[in-house]
């Protein structure tokens, strides 16, 4: 397949990207055409420690998690990556050995980003720099939170702002929210640093409380508000305090 065919086909899929749609439309087609697409199979393996790779993911459907290995077998989940959403950026910019183990959750689809074409964009339209900066900038972000947590924070807090994170408010009343658990709960807990006995015994903790309501993968947050609280969060300057809910 030739630079043409790739950007006709990888175009469509880039533009899924967070914040790829920002960059110059010529630009965006310049880095399509060095694309191509792949499928992984649930477990497929994508890329493991200490490979090293010209390019980076979009995850365009599915679920991948990474996580890094001990060498007795032992895992910590680091992140769930959706839809959306790249990964392995960093490594490649740097031109170093991918320091996470990637791994498909459920069957999936991906796009690979040519690491040459995208040196190249970034030489010629300042924006492409401008977005892959923010990127990296948004892992280190996100990674920095999640030291955070597992060094100073309780397994309450944990749990509480990871559905703060993960919520989407509902239309016309934003207080209230939904979540949907986006891998197993033993993944999620091991993301949070947490066992999974831990994590359901804290979630089901929230639910006695009125704060969350869970049904398999889909928990209810009757009020952002209030679930801030235990999160160790202080409410926002202009929110107004809710009756609890019995």
């Amino acid at each position: 397949m030739n630079a043409d065919d790739r950007e006709k086909t990888c175009l469509p899929l880039l533009e899924t990207a967070s914040g790829f749609t920002a960059i110059p439309s010529e630009a965006l087609r310049f880095v399509a055409g060095g694309c191509h697409t792949r499928t992984a199979a649930r477990d497929r393996v994508l890329c493991e420690k200490g490979e090293r790779t010209d390019g980076f993911f979009v995850v365009v459907s599915g679920r991948i998690k990474l996580s890094i290995l001990s060498v007795d077998g032992g895992e910590r989940v680091l992140d769930v990556v959706l839809p959306g959403h790249t990964f392995g950026e960093a490594a490649a910019l740097l031109d170093q050995p991918c320091p996470l183990h990637a791994q498909a959750l459920v069957d999936s689809r991906l796009l690979f980003v040519s690491l040459p074409r995208v040196r190249e964009a970034m030489l010629r339209w300042p924006e492409v720099a401008t977005l892959m900066l923010a990127i990296v900038a948004q892992r280190v972000q996100r990674l920095t939170a999640d030291l955070e947590a597992c060094c100073l924070h309780s397994a309450t807090q944990r749990v509480a702002g990871f559905l703060l994170r993960e919520a989407v408010s509902e239309p016309g009343d934003p207080d209230r929210a939904r979540v949907t658990l986006p891998a197993a709960k033993t993944i999620i807990a091991s993301s949070l640093n947490l066992s999974a006995e831990t994590f359901s015994r804290e979630l089901h903790g929230l639910a006695r409380q009125g704060l969350v309501e869970v049904q398999r993968r889909a928990i209810h947050v009757p009020s952002l508000l209030r679930l801030r609280g235990p999160a160790g969060m202080e409410p926002a300057a202009d929110a107004q305090p809710l009756p609890a809910h019995h």
